[in-house]
């Protein structure tokens, strides 16, 4: 349930601010992005509780986001484990191309 939830997460000076638009009064921080969206899940998880036990509807989720395309930079930042990036590196080199190169080729044959 709490994955319907839009979580906006922002650089603060010295680390990162997670919140929802649809519930009001429920923020986290963390070190990471990760780490503030985890401690905003779990936030998110207490305020609920809290709401129920007082009697409180909990809010529906009905926030949502767009891209157009003045938001693409044409950067594409994807994490993946070590040992993918690796077997990538290894393909790349055979072909003579980035890893970038390769990694967009596969991306256009599989979606276009």
């Amino acid at each position: 349930m709490l994955d319907n939830y839009l979580i906006i997460i922002e650089k603060q000076e010295n680390n990162y601010s997670a919140y929802c638009p649809d519930v009001d009064g429920c923020i986290a921080t963390g070190e990471t992005p990760d780490k503030a969206r985890k401690n905003f899940l779990e936030a998110l998880e207490f305020h609920f509780e809290g709401l129920k036990e007082d009697g409180l509807p909990i809010p529906k989720p009905s926030s949502s986001f767009a891209f157009t395309s003045d938001d693409c930079t044409g950067v594409l930042n994807v994490r993946t484990k070590k040992s993918t990036h690796l077997k990538l590196i290894k393909i790349a080199e055979s072909e003579n191309v980035s890893v970038s190169h390769l990694v967009n080729d596969a991306i256009i044959k599989q979606y276009g």
